[in-house]
Formats: C-alpha cells, sequence, structure tokens
C-alpha cells in the first residue's frame, strides 16, 4: 500500500534527545500538542540552566537601565518599564525558574542597582513584587491554559482565544496587582509620599500593561517557537 503520509505531518518534536508530543488538543491550535505542568520531576538540563541564566541576567540589566533611563518622577517607578515585556514570556517558558528570574531582576535591577540604590532591607522586599507580575501570568497558563485550549507557552498569542488568554492572565491581573503591591512597599517604607500612590500605581500600572501587550506579545509568537524547538523550555516545574 503506497504511503501518503506527508513529510508536514510528522511531528518533528519525535527526534532522538527530544520527548514526543502529546496528541493535540481536540479542536485547539497545534502549538499546545506538548504538555507543561507544575510537577517536580528530574533535573533540568544544562542548556535549560544556561537560558534561566541568560533570562535572569536579561531581566537584571533591562530592570535596572529601565529605572535610571526611563524616570517617571516617581522613586523607583520606569515611565516605561521595558523589562516586564521580556519578563513575562521568560516566566511562562521557564515555569518554576519565573520566582528566581522575577526575584533577582527586582531585588537587584531595580532596588540595588537603581538611583538611587534601595537601601538592602527594602530592596529584599520590594524583590518579592514580580513573584506577583511574572509569577502569576506562569501559574495561570501552566494550570489552565490546556483546558481553555490554548499554547502553554502562548505561540497562539495572535489567536482570538490566545489573546484573550494572554490579556485576562499575563497583562491585566498581574500587572494592576504587582502596582498595587510595588506602590505600597514603596510608601510604607518611606520611599514614596503616601499622595503620589494613586499617581505612580497608575503609571507602573498602565506602562507594564502596554509593554506587556507589545513587546510581550510579540516575543511569545515569534521567539516562543523557537526557545521550544531548541529545547530550552522547562516542561515540568524545574525542568
Amino acid at each position: 500500500m503506497e504511503d501518503t503520509t506527508r513529510s508536514s505531518d510528522v511531528d518533528e518534536t519525535a527526534r532522538p534527545g527530544r520527548p514526543e508530543a502529546p496528541p493535540e488538543i481536540a479542536g485547539s491550535t497545534t502549538s499546545t500538542m506538548i504538555t507543561y505542568t507544575l510537577r517536580f520531576t528530574g533535573a533540568p538540563s544544562l542548556p535549560q540552566l544556561v537560558a534561566v541564566a541568560v533570562a535572569s541576567a536579561v531581566y537584571i540589566v533591562l530592570s535596572w537601565l529601565a529605572i535610571i533611563a526611563l524616570p517617571s518622577g516617581f522613586p523607583v517607578v520606569s515611565s516605561v518599564f521595558l523589562a516586564i515585556g521580556f519578563g513575562i514570556p521568560f516566566a511562562i517558558w521557564f515555569g518554576g525558574w519565573a520566582f528566581v528570574i522575577a526575584y533577582l531582576g527586582n531585588f537587584i535591577g531595580a532596588g540595588l542597582l537603581s538611583t538611587p540604590p534601595l537601601p538592602l532591607n527594602i530592596a529584599l522586599w520590594f524583590g518579592t513584587v514580580d513573584l506577583i507580575q511574572l509569577g502569576l501570568p506562569m501559574l495561570l497558563y501552566r494550570l489552565f491554559a490546556r483546558s481553555f485550549g490554548v499554547s502553554p507557552i502562548g505561540k497562539d498569542v495572535y489567536t482570538v482565544r490566545g489573546f484573550i488568554f494572554f490579556v485576562l492572565c499575563a497583562v491585566l491581573p498581574n500587572n494592576i496587582i504587582g502596582g498595587l503591591y510595588g506602590n505600597f512597599i514603596l510608601v510604607t517604607t518611606g520611599i514614596l509620599p503616601s499622595n503620589a500612590f494613586l499617581s505612580a500605581w497608575f503609571v507602573w500600572s498602565l506602562s507594564n500593561v502596554v509593554v506587556t501587550l507589545v513587546i510581550g506579545s510579540l516575543l511569545l509568537r515569534f521567539l516562543g517557537p523557537v526557545v521550544e524547538r531548541f529545547g530550552l523550555t522547562t516542561r515540568n516545574a524545574l525542568s
């Protein structure tokens, strides 16, 4: 019998050294074929660790540059926090490592390296802000993306369903809540005057929302498939 299988139908992930992708979810996009979970199983590969280290370094540098080069007039609040547009895709791609990337970026890049630098005790607390801004999207994508029929790493962000999920899980709640929490820390520690709380929160949240929508979506759509193809995405919690 003649083999009518086309080369385009062959799952390219089924190669030596790469786990075979599970069957596609019915009615969903092909980008949901690989399973992503929060299970703690196995150890990360060296390339994955290198990718996480590079992502952490990039997020630290971008956080620092945003604070010193694009100030908003409020202490430690950037008018255009470009780092968040990279940080959220990093979080969605690298699973549990999102919390490491997030904390280092805010603690070092936006805290210790800000101008003037935050005192160590305040920087240690301030570092927890991005656990919300990056950690929440990662958790929502890992827990609910497949049920919603979208890619767990956001490759289908420019489809209607993928974009709605992106906005509801990685654009609005994390940036709004993170902005509230971050400015609460700044006011509580005396870095930001209490009468500037609402204005600083508005600038923080709006800037992050816009940057995430533009830069974050572009990276998820066009760089995400490349990161996954090279086996750098974290398919379980840390591996």
